[in-house]
């Protein structure tokens, strides 16, 4: 069934990370958007309570603030799924040391879609962050998103039942008021709000 008409107010958004819904939390609450988190069979999903951040404009649109997060350690791997500008978007954080963020964007008409900017994510890395070896292979994945029909939130339900992934209604639509909500600390906010405008300082300064 199509899933194009199905677009809750928050949008489609949803972040998959390990550990429990209560070893997030202090995670969670040095964001910038209220969230809410939902236990999921292995994993915790975090999903927007508030379509906007309480960042400073233009920084405070909820989806991109939440796809642009950065997991920790003990946190990840991570993988996100959110339907962006009319895209599907998929993030993959993956385990150890070294914090990578490899993004694919999947677009209507276009197929994958070259993001010069982002570090591009490989099939294999999807499939092993979601420790879905077993039952698909990467060049399943691939195939899957060079169809390039379809609607993005469809395209992103579709890889989640290949990987084997929980969540597939919060994607849909968003996690209501029976999970928990946290909203960001205040200093989160203060801090990178004041960094954005150190940085546009030093902008002007060097344009004078």
């Amino acid at each position: 069934m199509s899933t194009a008409d199905q677009s809750p107010p928050l949008g489609h958004g949803l972040v998959l990370v390990r550990g429990s819904a209560a070893a997030s939390a202090r995670w969670v609450r040095r964001g910038l958007a209220a969230v809410r988190v939902a236990p999921l069979q292995g994993w915790t999903g975090v999903c927007l309570a508030e379509d906007l951040a309480l960042t400073a404009a233009p920084y405070d649109v909820g989806l991109e603030i939440l796809a642009a997060r950065r997991v920790p350690t003990r946190h990840r791997p991570a993988v996100g799924l959110f339907v962006i500008d009319g895209c599907a978007v998929v993030t993959v954080q993956a385990r150890g040391w070294r914090l990578e963020q490899r993004w694919l964007v999947w677009e209507p008409g276009t197929g994958v879609r070259r993001t010069p900017d982002l570090p591009a994510l490989p099939a294999g890395l999807i499939v092993d962050v979601a420790g879905a070896r077993s039952r698909t292979s990467p060049a399943e994945v691939t195939e899957h998103f060079a169809d390039p029909d379809g609607e993005p939130l469809d395209v992103l339900v579709g890889l989640m039942r290949m990987l084997g992934l929980p969540g597939e209604e919060l994607l849909r639509d968003g996690a209501d008021e029976s999970y928990e909500r946290i909203d960001p600390s205040p200093r989160s906010i203060a801090a990178f709000d004041a960094l954005v405008a150190e940085e546009s300082a030093h902008r002007t300064e060097s344009e004078q």
